[in-house]
């Protein structure tokens, strides 16, 4: 039954969550203990810097690629983890109109009132780009690989620091010189992840920042759109532990 009801307020925000692809690591310094559930809930946003920027301000007529796929803007965000076995998790986070699945593993450095360890994940991802202002509408599917360093101190505290990286595809119709045309784009990201987390044993606050260079392939009706740049990626929520 718990898993039901997060798996109702995981669909509920992909409902209502906008087109910003704002998909937040939220590693934590450590995978969810065995036969523990853990839930969080917040938001994340997608800050384009660069050439990266929203194209309605930069080139206003041109495509409405950018401007319906990988528009800047804050989003909801949920997720569920459960540890199915000892240092290892499988989870599920919906981030606005993205869906991605976690597996994680972690390797422990160190026990006691101060514990470390490594942990990695792969997380295939998926969602749609839901028509932005009559843009245009598609969908993305994408594979990241996140691994960070996390030190928890008394479970009161949490932090991590590591990196992710991933790659993305997307397609759909979206408007170009007044009428909808087929485009797609391939795109690679990769940069630091840094967070933490404040709380007692069942709850804490988190706090995440992605700092990542993206380049993407983009062909629209024939012409090509390549560009790259950085995008910053806060994510806030949090997190009950089951």
């Amino acid at each position: 039954m718990k898993w039901i009801g997060v798996g109702f307020v995981l669909l509920t925000l992909a409902a209502l969550g906008g087109c910003a692809t704002a998909v937040p690591a939220m590693m934590g310094a450590s995978t969810t203990p065995r036969k523990r559930t853990d839930v969080g809930l917040g938001g994340a946003a997608r800050v384009p810097l660069g050439d990266l920027k929203d194209p309605a301000v930069l080139d206003p007529g041109d495509s409405q690629y950018r401007y319906a796929a990988d528009a800047g803007g804050v989003v909801p965000m949920a997720y569920g983890r459960y540890g199915f076995a000892e240092n290892w998790d499988l989870g599920l986070m919906v981030s606005g109109s993205t869906v991605r699945l976690d597996f994680r593993y972690e390797r422990v450095l160190a026990e006691g009132t101060t514990r470390k360890a490594l942990v990695v994940g792969m997380a295939p991802y998926g969602g749609w780009i839901p028509d932005r202002d009559e843009s245009g509408r598609g969908g993305r599917v994408g594979f990241e690989v996140p691994f960070v360093f996390g030190v928890e101190i008394g479970g009161i505290y949490e932090l991590w620091l590591g990196a992710r990286g991933s790659g993305e595809y997307v397609f759909g119709d979206f408007q170009i010189a007044g009428s909808e045309e087929r485009a797609s784009g391939a795109g690679i990201r990769a940069g630091p992840v840094i967070g933490m987390a404040l709380g007692v044993r069942r709850i804490h606050a988190l706090v995440e920042l992605t700092a990542a260079y993206e380049y993407w392939f983009i062909d629209h009706a024939g012409a090509s759109l390549n560009r790259g740049g950085f995008v910053l990626i806060p994510g806030f929520g949090i997190r009950l532990r089951f």
